[in-house]
């Protein structure tokens, strides 16, 4: 992670053991006791479009949300109801609370109460989207009073600076991003002590992040900063009326530029290796454009040309129903949750960063998140699709029937998973071979290993070990370096050094594309003594077995030069959900070099 790193965490863990954060903490409770009251107010927004049609499909996830039984992860329901109210500071899956009386800082991230993201996520407020598509659809004022009804629940019961909720800053940010769209969609219903009540713990947010950015962008050094940048902007452009509000902005602005250009590759791939994350950052960075446009202020062009290029990056790995590999961490963040489509799909996020950037949309259809803010999404244009991008390390061979994907690259930003030279293959729109998702990060880590080690990719696997060494629970060591060989239309080849160290080893996969048939040759070389050699393909489909060396795989036709062995496979889709699948496991061992070679027919 470098020196810098080093050298900031040595000096974060005595700001945490000196009480630093105690007296921060006390500062802005002391701002906060001194608000004049005419500050208490909240400007006008103007970031809704009031005639939002909405759509009934979110009727029962609003009528859940009055009853504390929030929509999580964009999949499925959490209930935080406890004795007749939401218990904003309960793990819904475990019913432990995390301790309210302790200052966020004092607070463990892994404490007794489990995953703190199960309990971050009705904190995030995914629950004002359903309110507002459940009012727009009907009229009924139950849902814009329940909305705003929450948030003065959930101030009421996090007070400024005690329990979990103010633990991460970009949790905070996205708080305050969906309270900003409820208030401003449902002003009329909004009492003056309940506004003064909501600016007061804005107030106190943003201060919060604002001391405590530098954690983001210096030691966490992901999505976090770019989303802490996007408070302190929303509050410096909109709150005017506080004399931090200049400060904050330019601060805002200085790491929002930083961030973004160190954040996003210059072909357009993201720090996070992965789609899911990427898609947050793409959206954070489309609100962050859109307030700009909104207030008339210009933001530095170096955030906009890495915006589009996210754009054209995405885009090139569509598939026609929207979804993209599962690649990478997924960790279920969905920070516009509009769409009636699948939180897999990611044409509605394109469709409002395109709109913003261009003026039109990329795909018809899709565009809720769009018209949401109030855009002409009359206008389309398509947008032309990329195979290769060398500084992210992303490959795509394609023809009319077969999508694959692979990623070659030498780490020189933090990995999360072991996933080099992973081939994601999908046919007619089908994803017949998958990553095998995320499912949970504070899960055992043998578990866990199902999912972020390499077994849950598929790519080669020597002696049941990991291309890197796990240090913690989200670092890894030894990271992996790789090369591409050779790429065209139709063919890949790259090798990865994965396994040097230890074996010294060598990964050399290639794969050819042709109209209905990929053919995947994985030469491991260098071998030094007797290991055991795996090749591996997960999947969701179902499989027939027809001799050792063949089975067909949905509508594909698997053979290889060695038997083929069905085990037990874990697929998450969804964070915190999964269910079993299967992989193939092309296995020998050997002593000598081995080249496996494996023929995927698809049938028509």
């Amino acid at each position: 992670m470098g020196l810098d790193w080093l050298l900031f965490r040595i000096k974060y863990l005595w700001m945490q053991k000196s009480g630093h954060f105690d007296k921060v903490n006390d500062k802005i409770l002391k701002k906060i006791a001194s608000i004049e009251t005419s500050k208490l107010t909240i400007p006008k927004l103007g970031l809704i479009n009031k005639n939002f049609r909405g759509t009934k499909i979110f009727l029962q996830r609003a009528d859940f949300a009055i009853d504390g039984k929030i929509y999580a992860f964009s999949h499925e329901y959490f209930d935080y109801q406890d004795k007749g109210i939401i218990a904003w500071n309960m793990n819904p899956v475990t019913k432990v609370k995390a301790d309210t009386t302790l200052n966020w800082n004092r607070l463990p991230d892994f404490g007794e109460y489990g995953d703190i993201k199960l309990i971050w996520e009705a904190s995030r407020f995914p629950q004002v989207y359903s309110f507002i598509n459940a009012y727009a659809a009907t009229k009924d004022e139950k849902y814009a009073k329940a909305c705003l009804k929450q948030m003065v629940a959930w101030i009421d019961a996090n007070p400024y600076p005690k329990g979990v909720n103010y633990k991460c800053g970009q949790e905070i940010t996205f708080r305050l991003i969906a309270w900003m769209v409820g208030i401003d969609y449902f002003r009329d219903f909004l009492s003056y002590e309940d506004e003064a009540k909501i600016v007061r713990n804005i107030y106190a947010s943003v201060l919060r992040i604002d001391a405590n950015i530098d954690y983001a962008a210096r030691a966490v050094k992901n999505n976090h900063s770019l989303s802490e940048a996007t408070g302190l902007i929303l509050f410096g452009l909109y709150f005017k009326q506080f004399d931090e509000s200049k400060r904050l902005l330019k601060k805002g602005v200085k790491y929002l530029q930083k961030e973004s250009a160190y954040q996003i590759y210059r072909d357009g791939s993201y720090i996070q290796h992965s789609f899911t994350y990427q898609r947050l950052a793409l959206d954070v960075l489309s609100f962050v454009i859109m307030l700009a446009q909104k207030k008339e202020f210009s933001l530095p062009t170096e955030v906009q040309d890495r915006h589009k290029k996210m754009i054209h990056f995405l885009n090139s790995f569509m598939q026609k129903d929207g979804w993209l590999p599962n690649y990478g961490s997924n960790d279920g963040a969905n920070l516009f949750p509009v769409s009636d489509s699948d939180y897999r799909d990611f044409r509605p996020s394109l469709n409002f960063a395109s709109v913003l950037a261009k003026g039109s949309i990329i795909y018809k259809g899709n565009s809720a998140l769009s018209e949401l803010f109030g855009f002409d999404t009359t206008k389309q244009q398509s947008l032309e699709k990329i195979q290769q991008f060398d500084v992210g390390g992303y490959y795509i061979l394609e023809n009319d029937n077969t999508f694959v994907f692979t990623r070659c690259h030498s780490y020189r930003d933090r990995p999360a998973q072991n996933d080099m030279l992973h081939a994601d293959i999908w046919h007619r729109g089908k994803n017949i071979f998958c990553d095998a998702g995320s499912f949970s990060y504070n899960t055992d880590k043998k578990f866990k290993n199902n999912f972020n080690g390499t077994i849950g990719h598929n790519t080669i696997m020597i002696d049941d070990e990991n291309q890197m060494e796990q240090v913690l629970n989200f670092g890894w060591a030894n990271w992996t370096k790789s090369k591409m060989l050779k790429f065209n239309d139709n063919v890949f080849q790259g090798e990865h050094y994965g396994y040097q160290k230890k074996y010294g080893t060598l990964c050399n996969r290639t794969i050819i594309l042709k109209d209905n048939e990929m053919k995947t040759v994985d030469k491991i070389s260098s071998i030094q003594r007797n290991i055991n050699i795996k090749q591996i393909w997960n999947t969701q489909e179902k499989i027939e077995v027809i001799d050792a060396y063949t089975v067909k795989v949905d509508t594909c036709i698997v053979k290889s030069n060695y038997p083929i062995n069905i085990e037990a496979s874990y697929i998450s889709d969804y964070y915190n959900s999964y269910k079993t699948g299967a992989k193939l496991v092309i296995e020998t061992n050997s002593d000598k070099d081995v080249e496996i070679e494996t023929i995927m027919e698809f049938l028509k």
